[in-house]
């Protein structure tokens, strides 16, 4: 007769005409182990399971994550841009495409982009996208000694490095693109060259200054004329360019386990046998039901 309702309202219920010493918790005890509220009802606790960062390399691209930025407007035939992100430095290649790649061609734009710089990292961390999981992009880096990691299903997270490098970028090519949103590709030069000139909040220098050990020559225009003045226009076309960049850029942000854990509890410890309801965000029903089981 009363309808599944909260503890709050059976406690409530409750009140008008019974009472026992300890009504409030028994009632508590009662409507949280309940099957068809625990099966049909949405949890609003916080999801479970504190922040496990990923371990620290020893050297620059050892640990490398990387991931697509997609659905960008046409920009010289690019649509596509394809974000490497070393995990000691910091340091991102930023590659144009046309379209996604096929597994085949990621593995030569990988060697095209990054084998020619870093060698063959010993980690790769990536989502579940199809050409990261296909069996060509295992089988070519079980063959060249790369072991490959991936983000847990529906939970990016995992891969959240290169997810706030996808983040900085995108902000970064609002800035300059908001005008003309088909210059991006020729732009995108310049925002990987003052993301790795900028100073990283976790270690404190630049990823240019931990790869090499010194800062690049970073652009300056003194002002004065040549006798070229197409050379005096594209200079003072540059100089403008990494003028905005360099204002674009943030120099702080917040930990990111500080961040995360603020709307995180503990996971539970399950063992073999234990019974455990599943949800069904992620899966087709006739009957729609927010878990299945236990």
């Amino acid at each position: 007769m009363a309808g599944h309702p909260g503890v709050a309202k059976t406690i409530s219920l409750l009140s008008r005409h019974i009472w026992w010493p300890s009504f409030k918790q028994d009632a508590k005890t009662f409507v949280n182990s309940c099957p068809i509220c625990q099966r049909s009802k949405s949890s609003h606790q916080q999801p479970q399971g504190l922040l496990n960062p990923l371990p620290i390399p020893m050297k620059p691209w050892s640990h490398i994550s990387m991931d697509f930025i997609v659905e960008l407007p046409p920009s010289q035939g690019k649509t596509v841009i394809w974000v490497v992100v070393d995990r000691f430095s910091k340091m991102a290649h930023f590659i144009p495409l046309p379209h996604l790649p096929s597994a085949k061609t990621l593995a030569d734009l990988f060697i095209t982009h990054i084998f020619k710089f870093h060698g063959f990292p010993v980690n790769i961390v990536s989502d579940r996208g199809v050409q990261f999981v296909s069996r060509f992009w295992r089988a070519f880096c079980s063959l060249v000694g790369t072991e490959l990691s991936f983000s847990s299903a529906y939970h990016p997270q995992t891969n959240g490095q290169t997810e706030r490098v996808n983040q900085s970028l995108e902000q970064y090519l609002r800035c300059y693109v908001s005008d003309n949103q088909s210059t991006w590709s020729e732009l995108l030069p310049w925002a990987e060259f003052a993301y790795n000139n900028a100073t990283h909040s976790s270690s404190g220098r630049s990823p240019f200054f931990v790869v090499y050990g010194l800062h690049p020559k970073a652009f300056s225009f003194s002002g004065s004329n040549s006798p070229v003045p197409s050379a005096n226009s594209s200079v003072l076309r540059f100089s403008e360019i990494w003028s905005l960049v360099h204002e674009s850029l943030s120099a702080a942000s917040l930990a990111q386990k500080k961040a995360a854990d603020k709307s995180r509890r503990d996971a539970p410890q399950y063992k073999v046998g234990d019974l455990v309801w599943l949800s069904t965000k992620n899966i087709k029903l006739k009957v729609p039901s927010p878990k299945l089981g236990p």
